[in-house]
């Protein structure tokens, strides 16, 4: 298994290959999602009022831990 974090100025919804994973952030901490080795697209849908750029990013996960997750980090900006 492979591990990533989102990290973004707010909280929003993460997907996986287009699967939702859950929010970005549980118990007000970055939340580590689990995935398979490879080639991955990793997509951020922010709350209400804010928009991401480039709400979607291709990414290849690999020799990763839950210690060390790959961060995805996204911007988000005001609508």
């Amino acid at each position: 298994m492979e591990f990533f974090k989102v990290p973004c100025p707010g909280k929003g919804n993460v997907k996986l290959d287009g699967a939702f994973q859950g929010s970005n952030f549980r118990n007000g901490e970055l939340h580590v999602f689990q995935c398979n080795r490879g080639d991955h697209d990793i997509e951020m849908e922010c709350l209400v009022g804010k928009k991401c750029i480039d709400p979607l990013q291709n990414k290849i996960v690999k020799n990763t831990d839950p210690i060390l997750p790959m961060e995805v980090p996204f911007e988000c900006i005001e609508e």
